[in-house]
């Protein structure tokens, strides 16, 4: 198992998908930050603007804090994981390197975990990199950190980190299954932007008594990226972001296991 570490992470440090996709995720933030002080100037410059009084409201709440508190929900930095997870995990097949892996006798579900374990690894640094460009350049823009209590950061850093390495179990169950780049990217990027709408319009045909969308990944990175969140929200973030973990990796490395690797 070490050994096959070992060998990932050296693979990790030399992906340029890595690499790309963190630059992305602060390149990314620092836009958003940019784009939304463009936003507000303009609005805040006219009175007539129909944005006018939300912007100002705005303006005065802006800071760096704020930036990370507004934009995590939305969920780019996840895509771009989901994006490099499949390019790394899926390029395995395409080179041919998983087969040489496997035929050197190393038990599948080490090569599994390897992959998960190096993946989760890479999408913690895109993840805390995507959240100190956006408190950083909303700092800048805006002049201000912001108020925030060690513990209220610490609280959604952690809870953060549990949702991102829970979304890389299930890409990495994804690409590993698939084995096309093409196919594994397409699919993950589904996964961050259209499930939770999939899962709302499935509620509604069975009478929308239970919105399955709050029982998603991404539901859960959306209500607990806040300082103050609500002890509910924490419970039912704790047990999805585990049952999705959880549940990506047992049926992933048991596919992976049947799985033909040619």
């Amino acid at each position: 198992m070490l050994n096959i570490l070992k060998s990932d992470f050296y693979k990790l440090k030399k992906s340029k998908a890595f690499w790309i996709c963190t630059a992305l995720c602060v390149l990314f933030a620092i836009f958003m930050v940019s784009a939304m002080q463009m936003g507000m100037s303009r609005a805040i410059g006219d009175p007539n603007n129909p944005e006018y009084a939300s912007m100002l409201e705005m303006s005065t709440q802006a800071s760096g804090i704020w930036a990370l508190q507004y934009f995590l929900p939305m969920g780019f930095n996840i895509v771009f994981i989901g994006v490099f997870v499949a390019i790394f995990v899926s390029s395995e097949f395409g080179f041919g390197t998983m087969k040489n892996t496997l035929s050197r006798g190393s038990k599948r579900i080490k090569v599994f975990f390897s992959k998960f374990i190096v993946c989760s690894c890479a999408a913690l640094g895109m993840l805390f990199a995507f959240m100190l460009a956006l408190v950083a350049s909303g700092a800048i823009v805006w002049g201000s950190f912001g108020i925030a209590t060690f513990l209220g950061m610490l609280s959604m850093i952690w809870l953060q980190a549990l949702l991102i390495i829970a979304f890389t179990a299930l890409f990495t169950f994804i690409s590993m299954s698939m084995r096309s780049s093409g196919g594994a990217i397409a699919t993950n990027i589904i996964c961050v932007t259209m499930a939770s709408t999939l899962l709302s319009a499935i509620s509604m045909l069975f009478g929308g008594s239970i919105n399955l969308s709050d029982y998603w990944l991404s539901s859960s990175v959306s209500k607990l990226a806040t300082l103050a969140p609500a002890s509910g929200d924490v419970v039912t973030g704790i047990l999805v972001a585990a049952g999705w973990g959880i549940a990506s990796l047992l049926v992933g490395t048991t596919l992976f296991k049947k799985l033909d690797v040619k």
